[in-house]
């Protein structure tokens, strides 16, 4: 009679293992094999002119931006590290995340207005594990009009204020801010970080060294290694 629970945990065990290897596997994989060979640190971290810095469009200094997106899968896991990131900020400084905007992401921009609108309504954070989860392991379409509204609707969200603030002219001017800096600093992959203006970073290690690298940039204006 104790067999159906053994099997039951030794399954449920064998799925926690799988699951584990899997993403460190996607990590090493997609995430490390990026910094290996020639180029490396030209793919992992780009540092932009002082012309190009004085001219960006970010309007906060001494900051840390996330470029991200809702259908990033790496973005999604990687949450509770980019908390742990912004609890290690320097007083003074501060972390803010971005949604990718513009073509040249492509399905990895759609999500763009709801994340805009849902930080216009200050309610983005609460929201954004199912936002991922929708796009990401759902499927769902959140640029469709009636398949977003219908998880609006699933999450609680009140339609008539997401409706008045979608419209609004801070959902717009946000919108655009998101696209100046996606299309200024030609991001491409997700999730990238913009240091203080000038550094562009990529992960090419694991937490928390990585956040010891992007701290460095913050603080010191360059890279660990140097």
């Amino acid at each position: 009679m104790f067999k159906k629970p053994l099997y039951l945990i030794a399954y449920t065990l064998f799925v926690i293992v799988i699951s584990s290897l899997i993403t460190t596997a996607y990590f090493h994989y997609f995430i490390l094999n990026q910094s290996s060979g020639d180029g490396a640190e030209q793919t992992s971290l780009q540092a932009v002119s002082a012309q190009e810095v004085q001219n960006s469009p970010i309007k906060d200094d001494n900051s840390i931006i996330e470029l991200f997106s809702y259908a990033c899968h790496y973005c999604s896991i990687n949450e509770e590290n980019v908390d742990k990131l912004e609890a290690r900020m320097p007083q003074g400084s501060k972390l803010i995340r971005l949604h990718v905007n513009g073509d040249q992401m492509g399905a990895f921009s759609h999500s763009a207005p709801l994340f805009a609108t849902l930080t216009v309504m200050g309610i983005e954070p609460k929201y954004r594990e199912s936002a991922y989860k929708a796009v990401i392991k759902d499927k769902i379409d959140l640029s469709n009009t009636q398949s977003r509204d219908r998880w609006l609707q699933d999450n609680g969200i009140d339609l008539i204020a997401y409706t008045k603030a979608s419209q609004s002219q801070q959902v717009k001017d946000m919108l655009n801010y998101m696209t100046e800096v996606s299309k200024y600093y030609k991001i491409n992959a997700t999730p990238t970080f913009i240091v203080n203006k000038k550094w562009l970073a990529q992960q090419d290690r694991e937490f928390p060294e990585f956040i010891d690298k992007l701290l460095s940039l913050l603080q010191h204006d360059k890279p660990l290694e140097q």
